[in-house]
């Protein structure tokens, strides 16, 4: 557990310091971007995301699991060359795709689209690699090199130049480069592990087994979780795609902080998987994140609505009735992706990971076209809702072939606090009932949470403090 305090106490300086830059870019961009060319970029911006799996083949997943547990000299470069080398094919392959599409199509901002999708390939394969490579200093160290050179060039091109969405793109594309370039110089992982030639036929058929079932459960997951935005702009306009981007972006604060955990909790959870008291280990975990990821929405959904006047343009206010609940499947998101799905990883059976994530798009594709003619935003938020807890339910019972997870009675608490806070979160305009509303659901979820929890969190701090 110490291990994992500590991994949490790296990865959350720079997932922390990463977000919050990000998070400041939110007014900039919609104070010089108008709704419906930021729902365009939104869409964009989507689609690389969804691509990714399918441009790294997932060998950015396999690149840290397998790093991670080679230690050899000679076992690291060829797993290195190997996937280097498929990524350089596979750059190829996007550039000649998007230049076939160039010949024969008129899509707007389509070389800016492919430019970023190969920038983030790289950059994502780079990056895990510097995490097998058990570089995790230099991983949140590029982490943050990256949002800062987002940062400053958004500001150069979008407030300075002002080149609309084409300076986002540019900023988050040079921002990759310079961060890809920065990661080289700390590892060396080119010069050291990288040979073209070399042949890597062994390896390459293992890293290939594990990664290949990964690419059509991310895809799934792309879909079901991005799809909800193609919807909105397909159904609502670019206008409307623009509004729900601004809460999407808001919102993921809270789906970055599990990100901090996933990345902490990926390898505690590899080192514990064989012990003897897994069990109970893990299903501590799963209750004290729990508790965790309730208290986090509360106080950061509260907080929001405070300050949202200033941080939003008033063409964007709306917006804020949709974080709550949108923060709420954001939870039961980060229990599927960040919990029960790295299960599977742990016992290497990625295979069976992709019922579950195929049932999940057909229910998310058929209630998006269901609900969003009728009740528009609000019915794809119920659809992200409706999915993610069908996950994890169905999650928490496969993965009992692996291990059981026992979950604790006093979980009723953060469940219903969950429900509570929703009536003040839309029906008080009060700021200091507000506050009280915060202050007392914070006391509350220490009070129900059992005392082994917090315990190991104050353990944990403290052991901070000592060092320091």
């Amino acid at each position: 557990m110490s291990k994992f305090f500590k991994d949490l106490g790296i990865y959350s300086i720079g997932v922390v310091g990463t977000r919050i830059i990000t998070f400041m870019m939110v007014p900039l961009y919609t104070y010089f971007i108008e709704k419906a060319d930021y729902g365009y970029y939104d869409i964009c911006l989507t689609l690389c995301m969804m691509l990714i799996p399918v441009s790294t083949l997932q060998l950015r997943e396999g690149a840290f699991r397998f790093l991670y547990s080679n230690e050899s000299d000679s076992g690291r470069k060829d797993i290195v060359s190997f996937i280097y080398r498929t990524v350089c094919y596979n750059i190829v392959l996007i550039l000649a795709i998007a230049m076939a599409i160039y010949m024969f199509f008129d899509v707007a901002y389509l070389w800016h689209s492919a430019l970023l999708l190969v920038m983030m390939t790289v950059h994502d394969i780079v990056a895990q690699t510097t995490r097998g490579l058990h570089n995790n200093k230099v991983y949140v160290a590029s982490s943050i090199v990256n949002v800062l050179f987002v940062g400053l060039l958004s500001v150069i091109f979008v407030a300075w130049i002002q080149l609309g969405i084409a300076g986002i793109f540019y900023a988050n594309i040079l921002a990759r480069v310079v961060t890809i370039i920065f990661i080289e110089v700390r590892i060396h992982s080119v010069s050291r592990y990288f040979h073209l030639l070399r042949k890597t036929d062994g390896v390459s058929r293992d890293i290939l087994r594990y990664t290949i079932p990964l690419i059509p459960i991310s895809v799934c997951f792309y879909l079901t979780t991005c799809s909800d935005r193609l919807f909105v702009n397909n159904y609502l306009g670019f206008a409307a795609g623009g509004v729900y981007a601004v809460a999407v972006r808001f919102t993921s604060i809270l789906q970055t902080l599990s990100l901090i955990f996933y990345q902490s909790w990926q390898e505690t959870a590899i080192s514990q998987y064989d012990s003897d008291d897994k069990n109970a280990f893990f299903s501590k975990v799963f209750n004290m994140y729990f508790y965790v990821l309730v208290a986090l929405l509360i106080v950061y959904t509260f907080a929001l609505k405070l300050n949202y006047g200033w941080l939003v343009e008033d063409n964007y206010a709306e917006s804020l009735y949709y974080i709550y609940p949108m923060g709420v499947a954001a939870i039961f998101n980060a229990l599927s992706s960040s919990y029960f799905e790295l299960l599977y990883q742990c016992a290497k059976d990625t295979k069976r990971a992709t019922n579950a994530i195929f049932l999940a798009l057909a229910i998310n594709l058929s209630l998006n076209f269901l609900l969003i003619s009728r009740l528009g935003v609000w019915g794809v938020i119920l659809t992200s809702l409706t999915t993610y807890l069908f996950l994890d339910i169905y999650r928490y019972f496969d993965t009992r072939r692996y291990f059981t997870l026992s979950i604790s009675p006093s979980l009723v608490v953060p469940c219903l606090l969950i429900a509570l806070c929703a009536v003040p979160f839309y029906l008080n305009s009060n700021l200091v009932v507000d506050i009280l509303v915060v202050i007392a659901a914070i006391a509350i979820l220490l009070g129900a949470m059992p005392r082994s929890y917090t315990q190991h969190i104050v353990q944990g701090i403290s052991r901070k403090f000592k060092k320091r």
